[in-house]
């Protein structure tokens, strides 16, 4: 997966790529967490300097959803004090720009070598994948699960609870939380915290709501511990996000 806020780059990158690999692509880090979770790519190519979430944030975030994804930073704001920074966050490389294609290739190649043994997948949310289930209820779980799922969106400003979500997709607490795993590769709490905080950074981003509103709108109940849960997911807090994104952009 490439993520770079300059589409020239992304479009010039995936076209001399796409002949020898499967590429994604984003230009925004939500944009790139959501295709992330969607594909779930081997690695990623990613922009130190994007417009709403630092590449290291988003650096933190993929080392927590899959620590056998190989990160390659690129960035055009070299310095040792980042490169540092970069291989104590875990990425497999580092590559400055202008990039050169040749050597772009062989990293590439190197990173994904150094890949560790691949764990089974979990089962995701594919029609295609549950079919194979001899469960003659296999559709309708599929069903009931994408069912709570939009619940949990319309409703992530609400105290949601297991209970109510569950009676949504139609199953027991039991049956649901097994089936929500298995889709999902996360439990109920993992997952509601994480979409709360992915509609926190698009509230924040918007810039027409503070820390103090954003937290209510999410659905939690004090500043603390939506602070605590925005942290533990970014590697910030909320504020510092919100004041990161007030900064003007330094001048290439």
């Amino acid at each position: 997966m490439i993520v770079d806020d300059d589409p020239a780059l992304v479009e010039g990158l995936q076209l001399a790529l796409q002949s020898t690999w499967e590429v994604f692509t984003a230009t925004t880090g939500l944009s790139a967490l959501e295709t992330f979770t969607g594909t779930s790519p081997d690695l990623v190519l990613l922009d130190h300097r994007l417009p709403d979430i630092p590449g290291l944030t988003i650096l933190h975030l993929i080392n927590q959803m899959s620590p056998a994804t190989g990160v390659i930073l690129i960035t055009g704001y070299g310095s040792e004090e980042l490169a540092v920074q970069a291989f104590r966050g875990g990425v497999r490389d580092y590559l400055k720009k202008p990039i050169d294609l040749r050597e772009l290739r062989a990293r590439i190649e190197l990173a994904l070598q150094a890949r560790p043994a691949p764990k089974p997948a979990p089962v995701r949310l594919e029609a295609s994948q549950w079919t194979a289930d001899p469960s003659p209820g296999a559709r309708s779980h599929l069903k009931g699960l994408e069912e709570a799922m939009a619940f949990i969106d319309r409703r992530l400003n609400t105290s949601l609870s297991l209970e109510q979500v569950s009676r949504e997709a139609g199953m027991s607490k039991f049956r649901f939380c097994r089936y929500f795993k298995e889709g999902t590769g996360q439990t109920f709490r993992s997952y509601l915290a994480r979409r709360r905080i992915t509609r926190a950074l698009e509230l924040l981003r918007s810039g027409e709501r503070n820390v103090s509103e954003v937290y209510l709108d999410v659905g939690f109940k004090d500043l603390s511990h939506f602070s605590r849960v925005f942290r533990k997911i970014t590697g910030q807090l909320p504020s510092q996000y919100r004041r990161n994104l007030l900064k003007p952009s330094p001048t290439p």
